[in-house]
């Protein structure tokens, strides 16, 4: 399988797999192969259909549902269209990775470009796999062993800045808000590499840390995380389809552009394998959905 990079640290572009037909299992073998090396692939120039995106998602693991049962959301600076369920694109959106308030982020999330037009917001990635590797010694004995708190309000759709435990009202019913510790040197569970998982927009603390300290600490790593030589900026075009590894990359939208932009989002609840379909658990690790 053909490729090429998109930048010296992040994503590869594939230059002559067809999306718009079924891949053999070799190929999709090579596909999340592909995906665990390089973290975000691309697919241009052939102007792929929903059901195309659906299938190509699916060779790396089952799909996750929305909340009205569906698979699919959509970012959109057009407000809805028809019964699309837009989850984001009407505000800046900062560094995150999706879910991590919850006990196991999704490993991976696909976009087609349904509308691009000229101009239109890009989106932003950047490598927190390379920047855990790159740690140096001093900063790395103090995060090993160290979990950070990752907080999101339930019914908040501000994107643009942070979103801290300590701000939420004490009063505030627990189901308006997710919190949910994880390692800050977080072990991806679909290979053997660590990626620094904490992020701009729900990375609310170090626990077992004052407060000061803390955010001392996570102010640092958010500078390596985010350092330029870690970033790769995709400017859409129609028929983009993207696919990328949500723990290793950290992504945003740095603006909104005035130019119409409307993504179709789907997400992955587990990793395929060559044995077969393995999912989250408890643990923190994958196991064979059959011995659940």
């Amino acid at each position: 399988m053909r490729y090429k990079p998109l930048s010296e640290t992040v994503g590869i572009e594939l230059l002559d797999f067809d999306v718009t037909r079924a891949a053999s299992l070799e190929e999709q073998a090579e596909l999340r192969a592909l995906f665990c090396e390089h973290h975000l692939m691309l697919i241009r120039g052939q102007q792929p259909s929903e059901a195309d995106q659906d299938r190509f998602t699916e060779y790396f693991g089952p799909l996750s549902l929305m909340h009205d049962g569906r698979p699919a959301g959509y970012i959109s600076n057009l407000g809805q269209s028809g019964e699309e369920l837009v989850v984001t694109g009407q505000k800046e959106l900062i560094w995150h990775a999706d879910g991590t308030q919850g006990e196991h982020p999704g490993i991976g999330t696909s976009l087609l470009a349904l509308i691009a037009e000229p101009g239109c917001a890009s989106t932003m990635f950047t490598s927190a796999v390379r920047a855990a590797r790159e740690l140096p010694p001093e900063l790395r004995a103090r995060v090993e062993g160290r979990k950070a708190a990752h907080f999101r309000e339930n019914y908040a759709d501000r994107t643009d800045r942070r979103m801290r435990a300590k701000d939420v009202d004490p009063d505030a019913p627990a189901e308006n808000y997710q919190c949910c510790d994880h390692d800050i040197l977080y072990q991806l569970p679909h290979t053997d590499q660590k990626a620094l998982f904490v992020n701009e927009l729900s990375t609310s603390h170090v626990v077992g840390m004052a407060d000061e300290e803390g955010e001392d600490l996570l102010q640092q790593l958010f500078a390596r995380i985010y350092d330029d030589k870690h970033v790769f900026t995709h400017h859409w075009q129609p028929g983009d389809l993207l696919i990328w590894d949500n723990i290793a990359l950290q992504h945003c939208r740095p603006s909104l552009g005035d130019a119409p932009r409307r993504l179709r989002r789907l997400s992955l609840d587990g990793w395929n394998t060559g044995d077969g379909v393995m999912d989250w658990f408890a643990a923190g690790t994958l196991r064979d959905r059959a011995e659940a």
